[in-house]
This record gives structure tokens, sequence and C-alpha cells, in this order.
């Protein structure tokens, strides 16, 4: 396998991720709510990115301490009155032992040393703690349109993903590691303009990927999504695409 290299670190490729990166957060952590047990003082999220996350667990919880690898995503955190950002990689965060409550990984899992991040996530949860591993994702499906699927296909073919740690993680695996493991996923709807889809695009690996390794420019990739999506919208109209969420929940042993 090719080395897995995070492609968010650039500041052109946070830019996009700020500007086109839709809020599902708070609707995947609302199912978060009834594992917390009340424990709500101090909590961190990691890859954070430009903050929608950390902004998202700042509802849930008193404090956020909130850490990215990447310095030019942090320089498009939004600011929130009870979240702290810091530069700092998931595997070696700049906490004490056993001082949180709640720590939340949206959407970075496949880019972190798994093993070392479990055992960080170990080292600084209090007992009783609980990690949650999230991710939302585009299932390539729009309601009433099933042409839309030769349009993903193709997208997926001309650009392809960049290669990234597994995604499958599982209850043998997470006990291995020393936690217990609740995992929930479902689908939902989520209403994007044909600017929005473009925009929202342009922020996954492998149209950042493509970008970075001077295969097109933002422009190009820009352009070429616009003219394949225009037959499925009508003007600045929204419609609707299908989405799927996965929380796992994790609580040391």
């Amino acid at each position: 396998m090719s080395r897995v290299v995070n492609p968010f670190g650039t500041p052109q490729g946070a830019a996009r991720y700020a500007a086109g990166r839709p809020a599902f957060h708070p609707l995947v952590l609302a199912r978060l709510v009834p594992h917390l047990a009340g424990r709500r003082a101090l909590g961190a999220d990691v890859a954070c990115g430009t903050g929608l996350s950390s902004v998202a667990l700042a509802e849930l919880v008193d404090r956020v301490l909130a850490f990215d690898v990447s310095g030019a995503m942090l320089a498009q955190a939004r600011p929130h009155p009870r979240v702290t950002y810091a530069q700092a990689p998931a595997e070696a965060l700049p906490l004490e032992g056993g001082v949180l409550d709640v720590l939340t990984v949206a959407q970075g899992f496949h880019w972190f040393d798994r093993n070392a991040f479990l055992t960080e996530a170990r080292r600084t949860l209090q007992p009783g703690g609980v990690l949650a591993l999230y991710d939302d994702f585009f299932l390539g499906e729009m309601p009433g349109r099933e042409d839309f699927r030769e349009f993903v296909t193709t997208y997926w073919e001309r650009y392809p993903a960049p290669p990234r740690h597994r995604y499958d993680f599982g209850e043998a695996e997470a006990r291995a590691a020393g936690f217990c493991w609740h995992e929930e996923r479902f689908r939902h709807g989520l209403a994007l303009s044909r600017r929005e889809l473009v925009a929202y695009l342009m922020t996954h690996s492998n149209t950042i990927a493509a970008t970075e390794r001077g295969d097109e420019t933002a422009e190009e990739v820009g352009a070429w999504l616009e003219e394949q999506l225009r037959p499925f919208y009508d003007g600045d109209e929204a419609r609707e695409l299908t989405f799927g969420a996965v929380l796992t929940v994790l609580k040391p042993q």
C-alpha cells in the first residue's frame, strides 16, 4: 500500500474545507448524549479541522480542547468562547492523564496510527469517559434521479481516493484495545444546491489530492463538477441528497 498522507494540510485544501463542508455534526452528536451519563465538564475534539466538530461538541460539554495536526486547518477554525484550539497529533495529545469526560473524532480516524491513538485515548479519558468516533458520508444518491449514480461513478473514476488507513473497526478490535463497543448507523437527507454540492465535493480528499498532485487546478475541477451536475438542477434550487452516518461509542473497560 502507498504511504498514507493526510491531504488536508495545505492552505488551499483548508480553505476549500472551510468553505464547503456541511455542518452535519450536531445531527450525529445528538445520538451521543445518552452515553455521556452526565459527564460533561471537559471534552476534546481530535482532528478538529476547521472547527465544525468542535463547535458542535461545545453544545454538549462545558469546555472543548480542539486539536489538529494541520496549522492550515486551524487557521480556518471558527472561534467559539468555550473552544480552545491547538496544534497536536492525535497520537500525542498535550494533556495530562485521566482528564477528559469525552473525546470525539469526526471523519479522522482513518488518518491516524490507530493503535497509538487508542492508547492515547485510554490515557487521557477519565474512568467512565467516552470516546466517540463518527463519520458522515455521501452515498451518491439523489432521490428521484436514478441517473445520478452515473455521475457519481464517473466522479470516483476521475478522482480516485488517495491512500488512507482502513475504515473498518469492529467490536473485536475495540475490545482488544480495552474498550466496550457500541455502534449506530443511519441514513439522512441533506438539501444542497448545485453550488453547495460542488463546494462540498471540492472538500473531498480525492479532489484535494488531485489538485495537490497537479493533475488539475481547483478551477478545472470546479468547472467539470459544474458541467456534470447542471442536468440535475434547475437554477439555484436545492435538491435532497442521501447521506450515511456512523457513530461508534467506546468506553474503557
